[in-house]
């Protein structure tokens, strides 16, 4: 794949992303696709019944291909609810970490807008 500088581009359109981790056994599952709420900006909800439980995972295609390969941008790196952490593409090893609080539904949000892309996990809505 040609190498871009131009944002519009990280993503193709034909490229599926998924929430892949312990929540999905590293599958990439229809359920947990991620959908683009705007130009760079990709989401995905999924349950979480453990609390306490710390879940890995990363944004990846079905093939984890290194280019569409996205997670912690420096060694493993722990979320907390509403606080983004920086991500980047290529992160073949580095694994992103969310501990809730409390079980149910969460929003995984994948932004890739700013200068530095980053990781959300909020409560589902």
């Amino acid at each position: 794949m040609q190498q871009t500088n131009n944002a519009k581009d990280l993503i193709p359109s034909n490229t599926a992303l998924y929430l892949r981790g312990d929540m999905t056994n590293w599958e990439a599952r229809t359920e947990y696709q991620v959908q683009q709420v705007s130009s760079l900006l990709y989401t995905v909800k999924a349950d979480l019944p453990d609390a306490g439980k710390t879940y890995h995972f990363k944004f990846a295609n079905a093939q984890w291909l290194p280019a569409f390969n996205y997670g912690a941008a420096i060694d493993d790196a722990a979320l907390t609810l509403n606080s983004p952490a920086p991500i980047r593409a290529y992160s073949c090893l580095d694994e992103l970490t969310f501990t809730p609080d409390q079980a149910g539904k969460y929003e995984f949000v994948l932004d890739l807008r700013g200068r530095k892309p980053v990781a959300i996990v909020k409560l589902a809505q």
